[in-house]
């Protein structure tokens, strides 16, 4: 039995598809916004330098925590089923990039 495809899915109702918004996120994003993500999962993990660590970020949506774990120095793997929300997460790591 062939898999249906992501689109297929959102049509049957079967997924939704976050990453639309997170595109509308990632309009609004400010550095005071990445920065409270780089706080909070710092808080979170009970570590503030993640440096020579791994970070797997199941279900990026926006990519955001994916560069928070960045930006405390961690080597971040990013995945997400939804396309959108993995090019939210391209889009953001590239413009972090590129500073």
């Amino acid at each position: 039995m062939e898999e249906k495809v992501f689109k297929d899915q959102v049509i049957d109702g079967e997924r939704f598809e976050f990453g639309k918004n997170w595109r509308a996120y990632l309009n609004g994003l400010t550095a005071e916004k990445i920065e409270i993500a780089k706080q909070s999962l710092a808080e979170m993990l009970e570590c503030c330098d993640l440096t020579d660590k791994k970070f797997l970020d199941i279900g990026c949506g926006s990519g955001l925590f994916s560069l928070a774990a960045s930006k405390l120095g961690a080597s971040v793997y990013s995945l997400d089923f939804d396309p959108n929300s993995v090019k939210c997460t391209e889009l953001l790591r590239a413009f972090s990039l590129s500073k």
